[in-house]
């Protein structure tokens, strides 16, 4: 267990591990049940878990210059309460496991500790809302900027988890990213699991530009390029024993993945597609789709284009 007295903890910079989950918790319910989506998928999977929880000093009003002297704020017990929290949930999470659990207990605002830890995990996976959130809100800020920032794939989990994933939605597009996010997910799935793979052509002119609306025979190049894409992946699926279907559908793109979500146990999406600006971070679609699906959504980094990949067709 590491405990970090003021000073940033050595172990959020080690060098990075393959097969390292880094799990955020902050004793809220939505971060429980990221840990219960953890434990239910880390066998086979993980190699290794880390749990990890910020602390923060309160933030306090100023006194009027006439009141007595304010005595130091002692965080001692602040850092003990969170170790002690965490160690015990680490506890619990090793004795369903056959995997080391260890944890990690840092001052500071818990999205850049959590960003910081994922350097040397391979993947993190954080509540959807935190203590912090407002009930009306369906993604907290923490949430928001890991799925935004993190460099490994991040999972946002949102409701507890009924069973291990079988089922995996994989929204493409015909970018690198997504093809970043369709192998992200055959290598994810379990011998038996099914990926599907959906890609939405849309069909509103406005958003797809001049493409659609004046070139009606662009959605017969994609699902082209769809088929050629998918069979490029066929031999890893089948390695894996894992179930590749593909669906090439015609709507927008937010509704069409949301509604296809609903028989799905996790939503896989690349961070940007072809609709995004290039300085954008995070894609509309996916950042709709982290504030309105229920299910566990996977956001995958952005990859650059290898030169090496052939040209893709874009709808927008």
């Amino acid at each position: 267990m590491t405990i970090v007295d003021g000073e940033p903890d050595p172990s959020l910079h080690a060098p990075s591990e393959h097969g390292l989950w880094v799990v955020g918790l902050d004793g809220s319910k939505h971060a429980a049940n990221a840990l219960a989506w953890a434990t239910m998928n880390a066998p086979g999977r993980a190699e290794s878990l880390q749990l990890v929880t910020a602390w923060q000093i309160p933030v306090v009003g100023a006194y009027p210059m006439a009141s007595p002297a304010v005595v130091p704020f002692d965080d001692r017990e602040l850092e003990a309460a969170a170790a002690g929290e965490i160690a015990e949930l680490a506890e619990r999470a090793e004795k369903e496991l056959s995997i080391p659990v260890d944890v990690a207990v840092a001052q500071g605002g818990p999205a850049s500790v959590l960003l910081e830890a994922s350097t040397r995990g391979s993947l993190l996976v954080v509540g959807s809302r935190g203590r912090g959130g407002f009930a009306r809100l369906m993604l907290g800020s923490t949430s928001t900027q890991c799925a935004t920032h993190a460099t490994v794939p991040t999972v946002v989990v949102r409701s507890a988890p009924e069973a291990p994933t079988k089922r995996i939605l994989v929204g493409f597009d015909g970018s690198a990213n997504s093809m970043a996010s369709l192998r992200w997910a055959i290598h994810f799935a379990a011998p038996g699991t099914t990926v599907v793979v959906t890609w939405v052509w849309d069909t509103t002119p406005l958003a797809v530009g001049a493409d659609a609306f004046f070139f009606p025979d662009a959605s017969d190049l994609a699902t082209e390029r769809f088929d050629h894409l998918v069979e490029s992946v066929t031999d890893e699926a089948t390695a894996g024993d894992v179930i590749l279907e593909q669906d090439f559908l015609r709507g927008t793109p937010r509704s069409a993945l949301s509604a296809a979500a609903e028989d799905a146990d996790l939503l896989v999406v690349g961070a940007r597609g072809h609709g995004a600006v290039g300085s954008a971070v995070l894609g509309s679609v996916s950042t709709w789709l982290l504030h309105h699906c229920k299910i566990p959504i996977v956001v995958v980094p952005f990859a650059a284009p290898s030169e090496k990949e052939p040209n893709e067709l874009s709808n927008g």
